[in-house]
């Protein structure tokens, strides 16, 4: 019964560990935005947390003793139980206090969220993070026959922190309020206590001699052991990150995906924890430097379909490099005495791996895009099994560094000489061009990749050769063309390309492209994709009456397209949350359509920052027009509750009219903007358009996209239902009724991303 007690105490903290993250960040997408600097500085509270609970489990049970330290913590907790309640009561509670100090600017509120996050669960979370090191430390000194090597705890533990990660997307945000779930997580809070008082009280009620005696005394591990803790640690925190922001940038936007690598991540420590067999840890040291190498290629190709096998191959290096890094630390684990010291240099490790990735990477590699994954692979193709074949780094011979030169130089070659005779067809999605992929890839980096293969049972030849490969992509310009300009900061890699065929300027992010502008058209730009003339932007704009249009806002600016349909005597204002696309949509060498609308002397104003926290700020009444840019497949949630539409609504003039564009490969928004508009007060009328173009109209730079307008009355959209003979004759556009059924509004408090994910007969 002993062991299931710790292990059931320490199953349960974990999980509430986990379930407190993505709640308090569900607390703070209303009150502060949803800017990556919000995420990347919770994340980074979160680690410093998370070390210093390491921290204090090490030191405590270093300077008092075991005993003492049992009976100390029990003050502890009951310190984080009165400022538990302070946290949850209504009007005694200091978050509104703190809410009312953040920054008013868009500059990143960073002082002000840490503040917000500390006085919200800040020292509940200190002391959940203590959980693992303490009660194992703990467990070790009762003296009971398994307690010679708690370390099995460690898989309860994470298998925990796996049933938080996946309860809460899955169970508790689809069917809980917010308010709901801060009670279902403060009842975890209450129960989990007593468990560990009554861990407490099983250390306590042994003789103190009995305790103190039940480990031994062991030496302290040496500097270059600790420092390989650290490393292993910090390399799978780091591709943990690099692979997440892969799959779901570069490969598919895809809701939710960012829970498969962290699960895979929590799995692996589960296995390797839980007598983890020494022929399984080989094996998969043998498998992984492969599989890297696979991974290493389809960066290299650009390959992201069929997304399900790539995204697996990532996925599943990133598994095998956890395993064999895990598993190493699991192996070289010390004896139970130095048990909180191993854990607090494993969470060094991690803190360090999360912070090169959110912090660090984004101003080192600001020019150079996402490094830091490929960065991380390389350093993967390091680590083997002990007692594996392997030549140490210091140890490589000139002739090594000579052949990896060698293979250097030759994929260079590839690379440049290739597509000189084979050139992919303007179309890339046609079997042509997929047949002109395979062969181009294949023969550019398929031949280096072999020859790098025959290092396999050298490591550190083998990083090198990856590398050398990493370095000839570069040269690659690949399947969106030539960058002509990248730049990198916390909202990701934003690149400037031009269309294999020339024909085309295009603005990139990830797998998302924000828009595009003719290189080959003399006067004044054009608009395309989902702002074509003679798609529903244009429509909307040629139906409405010039009297009816005078000011507009835009949330999302891309390239700027949509200012094309600017005239004099009116106000723009577009609201952006990344500095590197207002900088780009605003340099004429890239784009001409804020230049141009300047030009015709109409103004147009950019606002910095969270749109929902930046339109709060305009007064009522204010738009005649407002746009809203869904055009990532990961649409922000607080952007999309029955609180938004409000604020929308509110800025409208009685007679304006909201069009918001809602096309996306993995939800259906049209019942949940039919609801919303149905739930207010008093209800708004809603109509929908799905504008598939014409070959000849794609080939003019026409996308495929899916458009709804929101208007307070029926009469203040009939000029665009029913326009003149003209309009409808130059641009026919159906606008149809949403058909709805009942479901779940999204609120502030309450988000059901399931319940809009499209059935697979919606899916084009």
């Amino acid at each position: 019964m002993l062991p299931t007690l710790f292990a059931i105490t320490l199953f349960v903290g974990a999980a509430l560990l986990f379930l407190v993250q993505p709640l308090v960040g569900k607390l703070l997408l209303p009150l502060v935005g949803g800017t990556p600097g919000v995420w990347n500085t919770c994340m980074v509270f979160f680690q410093a947390v998370l070390l210093a609970g390491y921290l204090y489990a090490h030191r405590s049970t270093r300077r008092l003793g075991v005993r003492k330290q049992a009976a100390f913590h029990l003050f502890v907790l009951g310190a984080m139980v009165i400022a538990f309640k302070v946290a949850l009561a209504g009007t005694g509670s200091p978050v509104p206090v703190v809410v009312s100090l953040l920054p008013d600017d868009h500059d990143y509120p960073i002082v002000g969220v840490v503040a917000l996050v500390g006085v919200a669960v800040g020292v509940p979370f200190f002391v959940l993070s203590t959980t693992s090191p303490l009660l194992q430390r703990w467990f070790a000194s009762t003296g009971h026959p398994s307690a010679r090597d708690p370390y099995f705890l460690y898989a309860a533990s994470n298998a925990g922190s796996l049933l938080g990660l996946l309860a809460y997307p899955l169970l508790i945000e689809p069917r809980l309020t917010l308010t709901q779930q801060q009670w279902v997580f403060a009842g975890g809070v209450f129960g989990y206590t007593a468990m560990v008082v009554a861990c407490a009280l099983v250390v306590l009620r042994k003789p103190a001699a009995q305790v103190e005696s039940a480990t031994g005394n062991s030496p302290k591990p040496d500097r270059w052991r600790v420092v390989r803790w650290v490393v292993l640690a910090a390399l799978p925190s780091s591709l943990l990150l690099g692979v997440t922001t892969h799959v779901s940038t570069d490969l598919a936007p895809v809701p939710l995906l960012w829970v498969m690598p962290l699960a895979l991540y929590l799995v692996s420590f589960i296995l390797v924890f839980a007598r983890w067999p020494d022929s399984v840890h080989r094996a998969v040291g043998r498998i992984t430097p492969i599989l890297i190498l696979f991974v290493v290629l389809t960066l290299l190709t650009h390959a992201a379909e069929p997304f399900a096998l790539v995204g697996l191959l990532h996925l599943s290096a990133f598994f095998g490099v956890c395993l064999v890094c895990h598993g190493e630390l699991a192996k070289d684990r010390p004896p139970p005495e130095h048990l909180t010291a191993f854990y607090f240099w494993m969470s060094l490790g991690g803190v360090l791996g999360g912070l090169f990735n959110a912090l660090v990477a984004p101003m080192l590699f600001h020019k150079v895009g996402m490094v830091e994954y490929p960065l991380a692979l390389v350093l993967a193709a390091l680590v083997r099994p002990r007692g594996e074949e392997q030549t140490p780094i210091l140890a490589i011979r000139i002739p090594d560094v000579s052949l990896v030169l060698y293979l250097l130089a030759f994929s260079v070659a590839l690379v440049l000489a290739v597509p000189y005779f084979i050139t992919l067809p303007t179309e890339l999605d046609s079997p042509d061009a997929l047949v002109a992929r395979l062969l181009r890839g294949g023969l550019m980096f398929g031949i280096p990749a072999a020859l790098a293969f025959t290092l396999v049972r050298k490591p550190a030849r083998y990083a090198l050769a990856l590398s050398a490969l990493l370095v000839a992509g570069a040269f690659d310009s690949g399947l969106l063309g030539e960058t002509l300009h990248m730049e990198r900061n916390f909202f990701g890699v934003v690149r400037v390309t031009r269309s294999p065929d020339g024909k085309f300027v295009r603005l990139i992010h990830g797998t998302t492209m924000h828009g595009q502008q003719r290189a080959d058209e003399p006067g004044p730009p054009r608009p395309m994709t989902y702002y074509h003339q003679r798609g529903p932007v244009g429509h909307l704009f040629a139906a409405l009456p010039v009297e009816r249009v005078r000011k507009v806002g835009v949330v999302g600016l891309g390239t700027g397209a949509v200012a094309s349909y600017a005239k004099p005597g009116q106000e723009w204002t577009f609201f952006e949350i990344d500095p590197a696309v207002v900088r780009i949509a605003n340099d004429p060498a890239y784009f001409r359509f804020l230049s141009s609308c300047k030009e015709r002397g109409v103004p147009c104003e950019m606002v910095l920052g969270d749109a929902r926290r930046q339109l709060a700020r305009v007064p009522d009444n204010t738009f005649d027009v407002i746009i809203i840019d869904f055009c990532s497949d990961a649409i922000p949630v607080h952007l999309l509750t029955r609180e938004a539409l409000r604020l929308y609504v509110s800025k409208l003039t009685p007679n304006g009219v909201l069009a918001m564009h809602i096309s996306n490969n993995h939800l259906d928004l049209r019942p949940l903007i039919a609801r919303l508009a149905a739930d207010h007060a008093p209800p708004l009328h809603v109509r929908y358009c799905h504008d598939s173009p014409f070959e000849s109209e794609r080939a003019d730079g026409k996308t495929d996209s899916q458009w709804m307008l929101v208007a307070r009355s029926e009469s203040d959209l009939e000029p665009i239902l029913n326009p003149s003979r003209k309009l409808l004759a130059a641009r026919r556009m159906t606008w149809e009724k949403v058909q709805w059924e009942d479901g779940p509004l999204w609120r502030d408090d309450f988000a059901n991303l399931l319940r809009v994910w499209k059935k697979r007969d919606q899916e084009d």
